[in-house]
């Protein structure tokens, strides 16, 4: 019987292939260039998207020698996703060309799979470098489909070129489906760094609503298997915290499907389990959050712990507003949307030089909301 079914699945796929060679099936294309991702201190991320499912893969030569790294898990190559992600060590991929890959997978059987045609990518230079100094990191949050105002506001920015992007979260207002990932977190980020410098992604309150939410993270393999964790990018380290929702769980907006509350606790423990001799090396000390203010964070001092890591700067977003907050542990609000209705919207570039954080923030308008300098 076993041989009838495998006998079955031959013919079908010889049929599959045959008419794969006169009919437009099993086509596939690049819907989403790919975006690399910080994900620890060790890997970067490579996501992007297709027009159908398939399997994914990354090419590159490193010391002389090919290599294709698959979109898989324990062992087998994904080929039931349109969205496809993969791990690449940053030693390997820092300086380097790349391009990724994709087959269509049509049906995968017990003992045979019905595959068309296979598209790739242009080759990419990644140049997200790490520098000695002087780097230069674009800070997007809250972008709540306000696109068209964030490309204005990065029109004052064209003379400086990011190394690295922070993106802070908020970038939907929800996250109902995958398609709807793709279509602005993915898009937006491809579209911001070309696929040549790394984003450090950040989750937003908004982005924890809709179905999608709870499957977000398996496109973010992170070194702690949650949204955060630490990075180091040359001579700046920083600790990337997940804010996560606003509210307390019972809230009505919830419909009592989180569970925010523990998440919290075990994210604070891993924080006060962070020691300072890990950030020792480096000259600037970020703390990333998707909201900053972090004094009473759901009863808890979070600013401790960071200043005991000594820490020189929280940066975020969530209020809508651009600001700096001075005091021991000094907070940055980079901008996003700031009046929907009036349509203003600004970014923020931060240079890091010569032991000080500069930050500057313009809006759509061209209008400099902030201009200030500190020392790290």
């Amino acid at each position: 019987m076993v041989d009838f079914f495998i006998g079955i699945g031959g013919f079908f796929v010889y049929l599959w292939s045959f008419l794969s060679s006169l009919l437009p099936i099993g086509f596939i294309r690049i819907t989403v260039e790919p975006v690399v991702f910080e994900c620890g201190n060790e890997n970067y991320c490579i996501l992007w998207e297709t027009s159908t499912k398939g399997s994914g893969y990354v090419k590159y030569t490193y010391n002389g020698e090919e290599k294709i790294i698959w979109d898989e898990t324990s062992g087998i190559i994904r080929t039931d996703d349109f969205v496809h992600r993969v791990v690449v060590p940053k030693k390997e991929l820092q300086g380097n060309t790349y391009k990724v890959g994709s087959q269509y997978v049509g049906f995968k059987f017990g003992y045979s799979a019905a595959k068309g045609r296979t598209v790739e990518s242009k080759e990419y230079n990644f140049r997200g470098v790490e520098k000695e100094d002087d780097i230069n990191v674009l800070c997007i949050s809250d972008i709540h489909y306000m696109e068209k105002q964030m490309y204005q506001s990065l029109e004052y920015f064209k003379e400086t070129t990011p190394d690295v992007i922070f993106y802070m979260g908020d970038i939907t207002s929800d996250l109902i489906s995958k398609e709807q990932f793709a279509d602005y977190i993915l898009k937006d980020a491809h579209d911001l760094s070309g696929g040549e410098i790394p984003i450090v992604y950040l989750r937003g309150n908004h982005e924890t609503r809709g179905e999608f939410g709870a499957q977000l993270i398996e496109y973010f393999p992170t070194e702690t298997g949650e949204f955060y964790y630490t990075f180091e990018f040359g001579p700046m380290s920083a600790v990337v915290l997940d804010y996560g929702e606003d509210k307390e769980d019972d809230h009505k907006e919830y419909s009592g499907l989180v569970n925010f509350a523990e998440y919290r606790e075990k994210e604070f423990g891993w924080l006060c389990s962070l020691e300072k001799e890990e950030f020792a090396d480096s000259t600037y000390k970020l703390a990333l959050c998707h909201s900053p203010v972090l004094d009473d964070h759901f009863g808890k001092d979070w600013t401790q712990p960071l200043k005991d890591l000594e820490m020189d700067l929280i940066v975020g977003g969530h209020y809508h507003k651009c600001d700096f907050v001075d005091g021991e542990l000094p907070i940055f609000f980079d901008g996003g949307k700031i009046n929907s209705k009036d349509g203003c919207w600004a970014a923020s570039m931060m240079t890091l030089k010569d032991g000080q954080i500069h930050m500057l923030t313009i809006d759509n308008s061209g209008n400099v909301l902030l201009d200030k300098t500190i020392d790290a």
